[in-house]
């Protein structure tokens, strides 16, 4: 018999390390995407030769790729998580960001319950 409390540990500890990735991971896609678009600012501004830096500008682009497929996997891995969430039953509340992810804002009317 599973352990119900350890399950809901488990899945606590998942939800609490997956969002920091995801946040590290789209840090990192825009501040390599503000690297790439400034390097032919620069390159126009010291009115150097367009082929300067281009072997560099390959590369921060090619890690831009990379960046992009990881951000790709890790999305992945939580869907991964949250189908395995949801095949032990396990609730949504209360867990962050494995809980499910609205495709848009939404607005719910709440009525007032006075006391």
């Amino acid at each position: 018999m599973l352990n119900a409390h350890a399950l809901h540990a488990a899945a606590h500890g998942v939800a609490d390390r997956i969002a920091p990735i995801e946040a590290a991971i789209d840090d990192s896609f825009a501040k390599t995407a503000s690297l790439l678009a400034f390097l032919p600012e620069a390159r126009t501004a010291a009115r150097l030769p367009v082929s300067t830096g281009h072997d560099a500008m390959m590369r921060v682009l090619a890690s831009l790729n990379s960046i992009a497929q990881a951000r790709g996997e890790i999305l992945a891995a939580h869907a991964a998580f949250a189908a395995t969430r949801d095949d032990l039953r396990i609730t949504e509340k209360g867990f962050g960001s494995l809980t499910g992810c609205p495709t848009h804002a939404e607005l719910h009317v709440v009525a007032n319950h006075a006391a």
